[in-house]
């Protein structure tokens, strides 16, 4: 008599593991693409500048870059100096924290960044879910954390150039856990760290606080605490730590975004000055908050859209950003209201947590069908809508950079020149000084000289001296993919080429390698002259990749 067949009924996956599902393959998608943006040349200059300023600490320089330096006043803004060998980015971002991951720069250079980005980050909505179990239903507290890991706000930042604020959402939702479990070593550290990361974070370290004093009683004397620290600790960074080094936060970085409000000033003064600004002109201050309705629409579209606009009404969120939404509504320029840049990363938090709080005292509605589908939909609008805006060309494997004029580089195409321009690049000495265009700059910033051409290739020492670089990386071939459909990829291409035979021209550098990966150009000053035949080669390569790149821009220009 045969045995009955045994009946296998499949497990119900619990909403812990369904979490940690989802925020493993986030993490590891993620890091996937980052990689490949690493490597196929589609990561750029901040992503080089951080990883110099780090690798910098490693010879006892910390802060040190030459990247960064071509960021300060005297130098883009002016036109007066010089890049400076032994500039601190200080003058420019106050970020001590990224001292911690010198140990892992060191282990793995270049590859390592992308790891602190998306671990961080992946990091902050493992802590999100913790936060939310404390008060609702496991179910819910995964649905919220699942929905942080399919916000555009969150995937957009995620995918970007490696930056300071990737720590932002972990610190703040460890602050309110700590808050929440009455842990006061966890809420302390937290808010400590938190100005640390970048002397602007001390803004949302105030709407922590302001929040503290309004809705959680036990803790108002801590908040009260923490926009003192807060307020203390961004009125002293940024009026008398940082000028130290450079003139940057009021002449370039205040200028940027709030000089409308600073035009008796030049556009140009300290944080305690656009503070008083302000104040004196709350109708300009109302009109910059309404408008443009358009881009802000946006803005608050995309950050509620994965939770389901439900929340939306909950008073908490709004007040844990209060300070960095309005004043991502009164700044002035592109990037402000852009869901894809590291700033988005000061909303998030509040937005999540906000949420949090809101379904306390409605966990029932959570049981209607039709708020769990609308909450499904959304969360799965905001990731495709994310995905296939192509944030930072990271999917441009598969989504074409343009569609009129067509610009796509198949996979295939990217690895080779990935590949290709890692064998150019291995003809320089590891302590050359080099400039090289964007795309180049991640895979060479191990380096104490390291500028972008064509915009710079000369520096000063420390002791005053200008000199040329040792070497000069073009890739015209690259440049001219993408100059059919972006302004900014055909006037590099145009401006590099005329400097080059400037260059040339002069004596000051010959060509050492010439070929469709590139042009490696060496000082005259480091090297022999090769046999006239070799050197006729080289001339007659690069004559016809330029006359190739021409050709491309002069169809731009009919």
């Amino acid at each position: 008599m045969s045995n009955p067949p045994i009946e296998f009924t499949p497990r119900p996956i619990s909403p812990r593991q369904r979490l940690l599902l989802g925020a493993g393959l986030f993490t590891a998608l993620a890091l996937a693409l980052q990689f490949w943006r690493i490597y196929t040349l589609t990561a750029t200059f901040d992503q080089g500048l951080f990883l110099q300023e780090i690798w910098s600490a490693l010879g006892g320089r910390p802060f040190e870059s030459t990247l960064a330096s071509e960021l300060s006043s005297p130098v883009l803004l002016d036109k007066t100096a010089l890049p400076t060998l032994g500039y601190l980015h200080l003058g420019q971002h106050f970020t001590p924290l990224l001292l911690l991951w010198v140990p892992l720069v060191a282990l793995l250079g270049p590859w390592s960044l992308p790891i602190v980005q998306i671990g961080l980050i992946s990091a902050g909505g493992l802590v999100l879910y913790e936060l939310a179990r404390c008060d609702l239903d496991e179910r819910i507290a995964c649905w919220i954390a699942l929905s942080y890991f399919a916000s555009g706000t969150v995937i957009g930042p995620s995918l970007e150039n490696f930056h300071d604020l990737c720590a932002v959402p972990v610190l703040v939702f460890s602050l309110l856990l700590g808050i929440r479990r009455s842990n006061r070593w966890l809420y302390g550290t937290a808010a400590l760290l938190l100005p640390l990361v970048r002397e602007d974070v001390g803004l949302l370290a105030f709407s922590l606080g302001l929040w503290m004093v309004l809705r959680q009683p036990r803790w108002r004397l801590a908040g009260v605490g923490l926009c003192l620290y807060a307020t203390a600790a961004v009125v002293l960074i940024t009026n008398t730590v940082q000028p130290l080094f450079g003139t940057e936060v009021s002449d370039r970085l205040l200028s940027a975004r709030f000089g409308h409000f600073l035009s008796d000033q030049g556009g140009k003064g300290s944080t305690l000055d656009l503070l008083q600004a302000m104040a004196l002109q709350p109708q300009r201050v109302v009109q910059e908050l309404l408008t443009p309705l358009g881009p802000t629409l946006q803005l608050l579209v995309a950050l509620w859209l994965p939770l389901g606009f439900l929340p939306i009404l909950g008073l908490d969120a709004w007040l844990l950003m209060a300070v960095p939404l309005f004043l991502a509504l009164a700044a002035q320029g592109v990037t402000a209201l852009s869901i894809n840049l590291r700033f988005m990363l000061y909303l998030v938090p509040g937005v999540f947590a906000g949420s949090v709080i809101w379904w306390r005292s409605r966990q029932a509605l959570f049981e209607q069908r039709w708020v769990r589908r609308l909450w499904q939909s959304c969360a799965v609008a905001s990731l495709v809508f994310a995905l296939i805006g192509n944030p930072h060309h990271s999917l441009s494997m598969l989504i074409p950079d343009s569609l009129n004029p067509w610009v796509y580089v198949s996979p295939w195409q990217q690895l080779q020149r990935g590949h290709q321009s890692r064998a150019l690049t291995r003809n320089i000495p590891k302590d050359a000084s080099v400039s090289a265009e964007t795309q180049l700059i991640p895979m060479l910033a191990e380096r104490r000289v390291l500028l972008r051409y064509p915009f710079n290739y000369r520096y000063t020492d420390e002791q005053g001296q200008a000199h040329d670089v040792e070497w000069i990386v073009l890739q015209p071939r690259f440049k001219a993919t993408y100059a059919p459909a972006f302004r900014r990829q055909a006037n590099t291409l145009e401006h590099g080429m005329n400097l080059t035979q400037h260059l040339l021209a002069s004596g000051s550098y010959e060509i050492a390698r010439c070929g469709p990966s590139g042009i490696l150009l060496k000082h005259r000053s480091t090297t022999a002259t090769g046999d006239l035949s070799t050197k006729a080669n080289l001339k007659q390569c690069l004559h016809q990749e330029f006359e190739r790149a021409q050709q491309v821009l002069n169809q731009r220009q009919r």
